[in-house]
């Protein structure tokens, strides 16, 4: 299925808009956060390492995205040429950060990037599935924003959406990021494009509304 014309507006009626086949909506929720890292008080535990990949293997950094963002439907690397992801990832203004577990495996990851002296953007932060729930989530993050964090940064920001995990929005707000912001995002189905096989993130009904 190609990519389907993304449209520029949609009609409410009654509250409700229908969203053209093909297409998935999402609820986008900005979040913000203007208190310096805390990384002291969120030391990494006994046996793993925080580390700076380099060179960047973007094999590695695929395997690792996907292990990752496939529950919750990532794609938007995975759209992109392996020459622009690597101008991304080896940019002087993006942070990229492995968490690795006692055996050497990448179990975490985060990417941000520096909008401007006093802006970060988080634009991919998570754990392996197997990796959640065992209080990690914390360390990956401070560790994660005292390596990209400046003297002259004075905020960071992310967002989540409904695709994310039900706990993404409170762990944030553990965090001290704050909310400013909501947006309706509208993006093809990766799965109906070949850029995800169509079995990715089951608890997401696929656009075209088959089975998975």
């Amino acid at each position: 299925m190609t990519n389907p014309v993304l449209p520029t507006s949609l009609a409410l009626e009654n509250g409700f808009a229908v969203v053209p086949a093909g297409l998935l909506a999402t609820i986008e929720t900005s979040l913000e956060r203007t208190s310096p890292p805390n990384s002291d008080a969120y030391p990494l535990p006994a046996g793993f390492h925080f580390i700076q990949p380099d060179p960047v293997d973007l094999d590695d950094f695929k395997k690792l995205y996907r292990a990752v963002g496939d529950p919750w439907l990532w794609f938007g690397r995975l759209q992109k040429s392996d020459e622009v992801i690597r101008s991304i990832l080896t940019a002087p203004t993006t942070t990229l950060r492995y968490l690795l577990d006692p055996s050497g495996l990448p179990i975490g990851l985060f990417e941000a990037e520096q909008q401007d002296t006093q802006t970060l953007e988080v634009t991919y932060f998570g754990l392996i599935p197997e990796a959640t729930g065992k209080k990690l989530g914390p360390v990956l993050m401070e560790q994660g924003l005292a390596a990209a964090w400046t003297p002259q940064t004075k905020r960071a920001w992310l967002h989540t959406c409904t695709f994310d995990s039900p706990g993404a929005l409170s762990f944030y707000r553990r965090q001290s990021f704050k909310p400013f912001r909501q947006r309706l995002e509208l993006s093809s189905d990766p799965r109906l494009t070949g850029v995800l096989p169509r079995d990715t993130a089951p608890q997401i009904p696929l656009a075209d509304f088959s089975d998975p």
